[in-house]
């Protein structure tokens, strides 16, 4: 039997923070969190579980305590309770709250844990309705502790909350089969709901499936397209469920794209929760973007996080993740929390102690640095802004792969010449051009997407394409010539809109057909590398196009040009 896996101390404590210091819907959270932490095998250690556990107990017994808070309060409870401790809190709870039927639900649910299903020594429960109070107790006992059959569920009859119960019970995976009826498997029950006359439940018809790993996007009862036309409480589940179960790549990235959009912050909260535990190839290119537009504070934590967590596969991320630690006090519990376990944690951590003479893991304070600099040559810069846009009305493309492989280009340089500062921006707005130049007054600009003829293409406030001409991008690089060199317009049919901006500045590079992606990539990470190797624009050029031709696409290579 393995052995179960220890809450880590990062995690325990920002636990233990949020339930002390935390709002209403703060807490909340953190109890839902507890709950599957546990529900997958999870366990605070002895001294963290007294505190923990003590803790909610207190919650429970709060005069005009929020009631969700009380529910997942009794739900964490169900999970780690034990009798001496919580068996009086719980039912001073369950008669403060009579009446209401989900705090009874979690009530028994609780007790039934601390009775080791043994709910007839509990008075308070022999007036309760036997399937309701079945149902509960099957959350976290044997089903062979309890007696079956008081339940039968007619869906078309049922009490709603007799349903919603049903549902948490399938979502745990502690159900029995054909608990609903015994001719249709609970899958199939659980895709039935999807369309039943009462958001809560549609919401839990998609809970279960997030939950349970038996059951998949095929026991989906919910039309996901458009998702914006759905209740809000149904967008997040939505959201949620398809960023962590759906096996179709194509599928999920359209309605990933479309998630940072949704107009209810709840629905986007959704995306980010599932994204939490998902990263896939190309994910950056949504997610860097959304960081930075979104308002509402908690979403944004949600995203640190995901960046901190996937930060060892994506080098992206990890750059994102080390800005906004500097830049926002806010964030970095949740990157502390996202980074535990990963190389980044560490530099996480020197990072917070930098204003020391030396941090408890092994890292020098800025004073040793610069004696070590010392009598070292400092190396020419050259600073790239590369400004990308996708949007999602356009054929996709692989910018996010073409940005990763520069980065690991230019890490693998062995003995730089000259040090290539390189700043993405993603999903490029055509009101946010400006002030990405103004802010990265760069030697190199460069643009990475779609093109047409005398034509640049890039991003509305809805993510879909919006054009700008040849002269009016030629007008803008004449305003920043004071500070730009080179001009790369990496885009299909770019050339009319490099002669353009070739009359600002001295070295621009377009294409005059169509590019492949493959192409594209290609010219980036040797360009660059030739330039951090010390070689001139021109020289640069000419190494990158001989990398497309290495690589058996000569064709290719001809399309670039040098203007």
């Amino acid at each position: 039997m393995a052995l179960p896996q220890i809450i880590p101390p990062q995690q325990t404590a920002f636990i233990r923070f949020e339930l002390d210091h935390g709002d209403a819907r703060r807490r909340k959270k953190i109890l839902q969190d507890v709950s599957r932490m546990y529900r997958g095998g999870a366990r605070f250690n002895a001294e963290s579980l007294e505190a923990i556990e003590t803790t909610i107990d207190g919650l429970l017994l709060q005069s005009n305590q929020d009631r969700k808070v009380v529910r997942w309060g009794l739900n964490a409870l169900g999970q780690l309770g034990r009798r001496m401790v919580s068996d009086n809190p719980v039912k001073l709870a369950l008669k403060h709250y009579d009446g209401d039927p989900e705090i009874t639900a979690a009530g028994i649910a609780a007790l039934s844990t601390m009775y080791s299903g043994r709910l007839e020594e509990v008075d308070q429960f022999r007036n309760c309705d036997p399937c309701l109070r079945t149902l509960a107790a099957l959350q976290n006992t044997d089903p062979k502790f309890l007696d079956l059959s008081s339940v039968r569920i007619d869906i078309d009859k049922a009490d709603k909350e007799i349903l919603k119960l049903a549902l948490i019970t399938v979502g745990l995976n502690k159900d029995v089969d054909n608990l609903f009826h015994p001719r249709h498997s609970n899958g199939q029950i659980v895709k039935a709901l999807g369309t039943y006359p009462d958001d809560i439940v549609v919401q839990y018809s998609v809970w279960a499936i997030i939950e349970n790993q038996k059951l998949g996007m095929h026991d989906l009862g919910v039309n996901t397209h458009p998702v914006d036309v759905l209740p809000s409480n149904v967008q997040a589940k939505i959201m949620q469920l398809v960023a962590m179960r759906e096996h179709d790549h194509d599928k999920r990235h359209r309605i990933m794209l479309d998630g940072p959009y949704l107009p209810h912050a709840e629905a986007r909260e959704g995306m980010a929760k599932g994204l939490l535990t998902v990263y896939y190839e190309g994910l950056e290119g949504i997610t860097l973007d959304w960081s930075k537009q979104e308002a509402v504070e908690y979403v944004r934590k949600l995203l640190a996080q995901h960046f901190a967590r996937f930060s060892n596969v994506c080098i992206l991320y990890e750059e994102e993740a080390l800005k906004l630690f500097a830049a926002n006090p806010e964030l970095r519990d949740h990157l502390l929390l996202g980074a535990e376990g990963q190389p980044l944690y560490r530099r996480l951590r020197m990072q917070d102690l930098r204003m020391g003479t030396a941090d408890l893991f092994g890292g020098e304070d800025e004073f040793m640095q610069s004696i070590k600099r010392q009598g070292k040559p400092e190396k020419r810069a050259i600073k790239v802004l590369i400004l990308s846009a996708a949007p999602k009305d356009a054929d996709r493309l692989r910018l996010d792969q073409e940005a990763r492989d520069l980065k690991e280009k230019l890490r693998a340089v062995e003995r730089k010449v000259v040090t290539i500062e390189v700043v993405n921006e993603w999903a490029v707005r055509v009101d946010q051009i400006q002030d990405a130049l103004f802010n990265g007054k760069p030697q190199v600009l460069h643009f990475s997407g779609h093109g047409d003829i005398g034509t640049l293409f890039f991003e509305d406030r809805n993510g879909n394409a919006a054009p700008v001409d040849a002269k009016a991008f030629g007008e803008l690089v004449s305003l920043h010539a004071d500070s730009v060199q080179c001009v790369i317009l990496s885009a299909c049919f770019s050339e009319e809109v490099a002669k353009a901006v070739r009359v600002h500045v001295k070295w621009v590079i377009g294409c005059d057909k169509s590019i492949a992606d493959d192409a594209a990539i290609a010219f980036s990470r040797a360009f660059y590398r030739a330039l951090a190797n010390g070689e001139d624009y021109e020289k640069a050029f000419r190494h990158a196009r001989n990398e497309i031709s290495l690589h058996g696409m000569s064709r290719e290579a001809d399309k670039y040009k040098l203007i």
